[in-house]
């Protein structure tokens, strides 16, 4: 038998042992280990194979203001134009467009769906989200999901063929990049990239009225020049890559893409750095909407159209919005989606409505209160889930509220009810009431758990009605949750609120 021969009989053995070793880890280690490191992929399989659209993004999705009387995600008021049609979300904080490639891939060719809403945001594509502290385990979040035999990417895992890097590590990328990148601006500037000009305006500070430097505001304006102070070439800049494989993906699913350029503080930035920044900022956008826009990408630009009032987070750059800047993206979205379904479109009618009775099941995705994350399915009341509490998860899904949307005639007591299930008798969980806002002093009130519930490993009642004291009236937000700092587990059900 000649060499070759010999050769290539070893590789079909190999290749045969390969294949018989591959079958033999999917059919029984597969899932475990999915389950393990990439449980990210339960994101996609609680999307319901009849889904019409698909919602994907990061936490400006789902993140909400205390006084927001509807505390719903940017998807769901997207879907309120569309009552006919199923929409769900792929929501995972700090993911971006490489993130959301690999979670769109694992959509069942079996899936319904027909159009995908994309998060595009601004600041992905600087050096700072680029190399986040949180790449590698993002990363390794998705290496089981990657478009190869599924024992290759065990292996990849195991070896750990990703990306990682210590913190110091990414913030030496980071500074190397903000270096690297020399500006190309068609005016002068003092400048010429982002260490140079983060440096001098820290030097120079912004000023109070007394000439001193106003610490925190000149922090907050250099967090501005790091997070925006950059110009993206589509040629090497990897989120580029990612949203181009984006749409090569969904052009062979065939599905409608809409990419969703969210809004940026650009009040703010103007106020504390300036119209430089801005140029950066509406360059940036001009090219994204252009180049996506070639591809024959639908995009929806809301960069400008968000007020600085309705920015959550008043001390970082982020792109987290109260309820009436959720509905201004979500109806731009909507009036966009008209191309693909204009028949579906209703204008929806938000009605202020005084409310009094709450309640929460923990089954309702629409019914949102803090703390969502604590929902679980191991054990219920009221099936299927409950809210988990102990063990590292402190507080109970959390309801919160605006307590001057309260009529005053309501402001005399509160009757608390709910399920709870302890699995050991634990005096460290209470139930707390707190108030606060500009006229009243912070007010707290707890009440231990274990004063009515005294068995374990059984649902039991708990139930209080609280008197409201007069001096907190006039408090702007009321907040209701439990609290359990105990490494024994509590589960709360049928959370029930009525003020009186």
């Amino acid at each position: 038998m000649s060499i070759a021969k010999k050769i290539i009989l070893k590789l079909l053995l190999l290749t045969a042992i390969l294949v018989v070793m591959n079958y033999i880890y999917v059919k029984w280690f597969y899932e475990k280990d999915i389950q393990k490191y990439s449980n990210i992929i339960k994101l996609v399989r609680d999307v319901p194979i009849n889904a019409d659209v698909i919602y994907i993004g990061e936490s400006s999705n789902i993140t909400f203001r205390g006084d927001d009387i509807d505390k719903r995600p940017i998807s769901s008021f997207i879907s309120d134009y569309y009552p006919s049609l199923k929409f769900y979300d792929i929501t995972k904080p700090a993911a971006h467009a490489g993130t959301y490639k690999v979670l769109l891939s694992q959509i069942p060719d079996s899936s319904k769906v027909k159009t995908v809403i994309v998060t595009l945001n601004l600041r992905s594509f600087d050096a700072t989200w680029i190399h986040s502290k949180l790449e590698t385990s993002l990363q390794k979040s998705t290496v089981l999901l990657q478009q190869y035999p599924p024992l290759f990417n065990r292996f990849m895992l195991s070896f750990k063929a990703y990306d990682i890097k210590s913190e110091n590590e990414r913030t030496m990328q980071v500074r190397r990049q903000w270096k690297k990148d020399i500006f190309k601006l068609p005016f002068s500037f003092r400048y010429t990239n982002v260490i140079e000009w983060d440096n001098g305006f820290a030097h120079a500070g912004i000023r109070n009225e007394d000439s001193t430097k106003n610490i925190e505001l000149t922090q907050l304006a250099c967090n501005y020049i790091k997070g925006y102070a950059f110009q993206i070439d589509t040629l090497t800049n990897p989120r580029i890559k990612d949203f181009d494989d984006i749409i090569e993906m969904t052009k062979k699913r065939r599905w409608n893409l809409v990419f969703n350029l969210m809004s940026e503080n650009t009040e703010k930035a103007k106020e504390l750095v300036g119209d430089t920044l801005i140029y950066f900022m509406e360059e940036n956008r001009k090219l994204l909407i252009n180049y996506f826009s070639r591809k024959g990408v639908t995009v929806v630009d809301n960069l400008n159209d968000i007020k600085n009032n309705q920015f959550i987070d008043q001390k970082w750059t982020t792109e987290h919005y109260a309820e009436k800047g959720r509905k201004i993206i979500a109806k731009n979205v909507a009036d966009t989606l008209r191309k693909f379904y204009p028949n579906e479109f209703v204008e929806p009618v938000y009605k202020k409505i005084s409310q009094n009775v709450f309640f929460n099941n923990c089954d309702d995705k629409n019914n949102v209160w803090f703390q969502m994350k604590t929902i679980t399915d191991e054990k219920s009341f009221s099936q299927p889930n409950s809210s988990k509490t102990g063990n590292g998860n402190d507080y109970s899904v959390a309801f919160q509220y605006p307590f001057n949307s309260i009529a005053d005639s309501l402001k005399n007591k509160i009757d608390i009810s709910f399920k709870a299930y302890m699995n050991f008798i634990d005096k460290k969980a209470d139930l707390v009431i707190q108030a606060d806002g500009k006229n009243i002093k912070p007010y707290s009130k707890s009440w231990s758990l274990t004063s009515q519930i005294t068995k374990a490993n059984r649902w039991i009642d708990f139930n209080i009605i609280f008197k409201i004291p007069d001096k907190i009236k006039n408090a702007d937000r009321i907040k209701i949750f439990i609290y359990n700092p105990s490494d024994k587990i509590v589960y709360i059900d049928d959370f029930r609120i009525e003020f009186k």
